[in-house]
């Protein structure tokens, strides 16, 4: 058995991982589904918001990429490329979000900080710790033992009734976990053409849709989901390659899919429609927004061409 390891920068490659966007695509559907604006809506897959937790420890992991990057430059020139790298990508999609949950808060007459976009700013608060924190010690085993002490505490606060779900708390904990996964160096298990990586990416994930779709009634499968099995499917999903455009673009709706909905909170807040309805309300905004985007990219590369 070949048991190969590769450095933490070369754990987050460079290259786009398909299974990824494959996951972000399905978790991104999670959330629609417990908001109730999927198609059907029953007790199963009932947590959706364990879906964001796994957005937050990949966006961690993926975080370590480019923090080395930012560290180089000085403090503040690094602080205001990282903020720009995270927001830049969101785009007009999250401008509109932002405009229907202003609107949301307008309608309930109450404050409502970023509505069902509330993870951006606590994931850009938490890229923002961890950027402090790098840019102060730059030993890794100071580093990482921190970092254990930041998602340890983090999630202890959880168990305090009144922040159950505190979302700052959840953030920075998974964020904090994402980054420890990028320093575990990468082992790929294979026995001839036999890629047991692969065997175990795909039976860590059957089991997470399997307590995904529980009922739930109590705490146990959201400890195994957040601390062991999200962890243990991103870090044996980062061994594997896979560049596929049909599963790259299923990923490229996942943020369109999570941010449209701030529309469909609207429109049943003002008219009562039914839950298929507002799915197929939701899949037209995303398509267009999809394509809108497709036709600014091309048309600023005809223009680079013909300059």
């Amino acid at each position: 058995m070949n048991m190969p390891t590769k450095n933490r920068q070369d754990n987050t490659t460079a290259k786009r991982n398909s299974y990824f966007e494959l996951y972000r695509f399905l978790f991104a559907l999670w959330v629609v589904w417990y908001h109730g604006y999927f198609i059907v809506k029953n007790q199963y897959f009932d947590d959706g918001y364990l879906a964001v937790e796994f957005f937050f420890l990949l966006s961690g992991f993926y975080f370590t990429k480019t923090l080395d990057k930012f560290t180089e430059a000085t403090f503040m020139r690094g602080l205001v490329m990282m903020i720009k790298s995270k927001l830049k990508p969101l785009g007009i999609t999250f401008l509109i979000g932002v405009i229907f949950v202003i609107w949301q808060a307008v309608l309930e007459g109450g404050p409502v900080l970023f509505g069902y976009l509330w993870y951006i700013p606590i994931m850009l608060l938490s890229f923002i710790l961890i950027y402090v924190l790098r840019r102060l010690i730059k030993r890794n085993s100071l580093f990482i033992s921190i970092l254990i002490g930041m998602a340890l505490c983090c999630y202890l606060i959880l168990y305090i009734p009144i922040s159950e779900k505190l979302g700052v708390a959840r953030g920075i904990g998974a964020v904090s976990l994402g980054v420890l996964l990028s320093f575990i160096p990468k082992i790929e298990l294979r026995v001839g053409k036999i890629n047991f990586n692969l065997i175990l990416t795909a039976l860590i994930f059957g089991e997470v849709l399997y307590l995904a779709f529980l009922p739930k009634e109590g705490l146990m499968c959201e400890h195994l989901l957040i601390f062991l099995l999200m962890p243990m499917l991103i870090y044996f999903t980062s061994t594997l390659q896979l560049n596929n455009k049909v599963l790259n673009f299923l990923g490229s709706m996942s943020f369109p899919i999570y941010a449209y909905q701030c529309v469909l909170r609207v429109i049943r807040m003002i008219v009562s429609t039914p839950q298929y309805i507002l799915f197929i309300i939701l899949m037209c905004l995303v398509t267009a927004d999809l394509l809108i985007k497709l036709a600014i990219r091309l048309s600023i590369k005809n223009r680079k061409a013909v300059a």
